[in-house]
């Protein structure tokens, strides 16, 4: 019997120390099962990195892709509305009684084919009587031959540069009734952004009340020696004419509208004349730029063209 219990003792104690054994050999393979699984994910999260990274740089490029792909697609539309513009407007003029002089360079920086198509509708079917236009160039070729052949048609164009008005006004035919103003350029704040201008032009408009008006000046962007600069509102003279300068009946027209800042302008300028409860209409021109027209009710037809 003793040996029986001493044997059994024995298996006792074989067995105590197989299985505290076993509980720290548990142990040891579960701290060991834990680095591994650390490292694991160590090595999981750093190849979902490498990964995300790749991913990430291709999804750049893939959104870098589509925005040259869409500006490509916008281009492509306005060269093609560019064409359309072309076309139309050399047709439209073909037989005009009163634009003899057909030559124009609508290229560059200069006006285009869309501005020039719907200046020309807008003189021709509107026939304003007194004209204001803010910068000379290639549409003052067409207003100026306007105003020659409608001798009750008082035009005044305004233009910063003195070199150009001397050397561009040989192209036109400066008529009594056509009036050439040299403008100083001013810098000024507006929302605590500075801009540029016409200086004092009040003085050349005086008291005259105008049912066209063109703005294609003066420059939207303040030279630097580090680069041109360009302004949050530019062009913004015509903010000054509401409503004093504003016939009852007007058409404003805007050139480069297809940029921030003259968008900027036009919306003040609708914001000055809700202010003063004049109603207007409007609507655009897309060619390779964009002109924005407002008008009052009795021109609404021009928003048509």
């Amino acid at each position: 019997m003793k040996d029986i219990l001493l044997e059994k003792s024995n298996s006792y104690n074989f067995y105590k120390k197989e299985y505290e054994k076993l509980l720290e050999e548990n142990k040891t393979l579960k701290g060991q099962l834990k680095e591994c699984k650390s490292k694991s994910d160590e090595k999981v999260d750093l190849i979902n990195k490498r990964y995300e990274s790749k991913i990430n740089r291709l999804n750049k490029k893939v959104d870098n892709l589509s925005k040259k792909i869409n500006s490509n697609e916008r281009h492509n539309e306005r060269i093609h509305n560019e064409l359309k513009y072309a076309f139309v407007f050399n047709d439209t003029i073909k037989e005009s009684e009163w634009l003899i002089d057909k030559k124009f360079s609508l290229v560059n920086s200069a006006a285009n084919y869309s501005f020039a198509y719907t200046l020309y509708r807008i003189l021709d079917e509107a026939q304003p009587k007194n004209i204001l236009e803010l910068g000379l160039g290639q549409t003052s070729r067409i207003t100026s031959q306007y105003a020659n052949f409608f001798k009750d048609v008082k035009l005044s164009i305004v233009e910063s540069d003195s070199v150009w008005i001397e050397k561009f006004s040989k192209n036109l035919e400066i008529t009594d009734n056509i009036n050439v103003y040299h403008s100083e350029l001013e810098l000024f704040d507006f929302e605590d952004e500075e801009n540029l201008r016409f200086k004092d032009i009040s003085k050349i408009v005086g008291d005259d009340k105008f049912d066209l008006i063109i703005i294609d000046g003066p420059q939207g962007f303040i030279p630097t020696p580090e680069g041109d600069v360009f302004t949050p509102y530019p062009r913004s003279n015509i903010w000054n004419l509401i409503p004093d300068n504003l016939a009852s009946d007007f058409i404003i027209i805007m050139d480069d509208y297809n940029r921030r800042g003259e968008k900027r302008t036009m919306h003040h300028v609708e914001e000055l004349l809700s202010e003063e409860n004049i109603e207007f209409y409007n609507y655009s021109s897309v060619g390779l730029k964009e002109q924005y027209v407002l008008c009052s009710e009795k021109y609404v037809y021009v928003t048509w063209f």
